[in-house]
């Protein structure tokens, strides 16, 4: 082979790269553009039934479970693997997958615990949702399911005790007043206030 020929050859080389890299940067879809289609009542299904089935490991475990569920550019839900936390808190890291929009974070709240404030959501719970952008939803010990809106940023009970899976170890307190909907304020407020001996 001559000088020339190596040349050309490592020149057609370069040009086949070039269109592979081209190729696959042009078929993948980011989530630049990508703007969630599916309802937010779909949205909320998905992770009530996640939520449900992962109560009782969270339970057993004496740990929160938390997630993403996501949207791809075909418009369908998925569900990140469940990560696990600690007794008071889950760790979510970023989720960036080409093609596929983050449209809710959700986590459990662990077991039952007199020390701990569990069946509303956090402080930390609504102001990480609302920093992250995306809506939230929260499963208590007493088998609530909370919504977390990050536009409205408010917290909204999306059903009541027992419409999830309950920790067993779970006792009501008659004399503590859940209210249906919390802001920021009202849940500072809340954390702020001494609750009942029960």
């Amino acid at each position: 082979m001559n000088t020339s020929t190596i040349r050309i050859a490592y020149a057609l080389c370069a040009v086949a790269f070039m269109v592979i890299v081209v190729r696959a940067y042009m078929n993948v879809k980011g989530t630049d553009g990508l703007v969630p289609v599916v309802p937010q009542a779909q949205v909320q299904a998905l992770a009530r039934e996640q939520l449900d089935a992962l109560q009782s490991p969270s339970f057993r475990g004496d740990q929160e479970l938390c997630g993403i569920i996501y949207e791809t550019s075909e418009g369908e839900l998925g569900v990140s693997r469940p990560r696990e936390g600690d007794v008071a808190s889950c760790d979510l890291a970023y989720f960036d997958e080409p093609g596929m929009v983050p449209v809710a974070s959700f986590h459990t709240h662990g077991k039952h615990s007199r020390n701990y404030d569990g069946e509303v959501p956090s402080l930390v719970d609504i102001e990480s949702d609302i920093a992250s952008g995306i809506d939230g939803y929260v499963s208590t010990p007493g088998g609530r399911l909370w919504h977390i809106d990050h536009r409205a940023r408010e917290a909204k009970l999306a059903c009541g005790p027992g419409c999830l899976t309950q920790d067993p170890s779970y006792v009501p307190c008659e004399a503590d007043i859940i209210q249906r909907r919390y802001t920021v304020e009202t849940l500072d407020q809340r954390f702020r206030s001494v609750l009942p001996d029960c």
